[in-house]
């Protein structure tokens, strides 16, 4: 027997999938104000890169935008604030695959 919780929508298909598993395909190392860089990784057919920035030191303004496309991590200039676009401080980039 199964335990746990389940919730569905008004279809009665269930929505919860609680703490999506990932696996790890690397890091990325990123220097106060570094606003360029690419990175390929390896995944599997039917997989993609996702990523997540660590805490960083802080002390910049927005000045870098990441982007994560197929099995690409890419680091370019940002000049304003907006979704995708980070501060350009010394941080972690923790590059994960997910299905496509």
């Amino acid at each position: 027997m199964a335990w746990g919780f389940q919730t569905w929508d008004a279809n009665g298909t269930p929505n919860n999938y609680g703490i999506k598993p990932v696996s790890v395909v690397g890091r990325i190392q990123l220097t106060a104000g570094q606003t360029s860089g690419n990175w390929s990784f390896t995944v599997p057919s039917g997989m993609k890169v996702g990523f997540a920035v660590s805490l960083d030191e802080g002390g910049n303004s927005v000045g870098r935008r990441i982007v994560a496309s197929g099995n690409t991590i890419t680091v370019t200039t940002a000049s304003s604030v907006g979704l995708g676009n980070y501060p350009a401080s010394k941080c972690e980039v923790v590059v994960y695959m997910e299905q496509a």
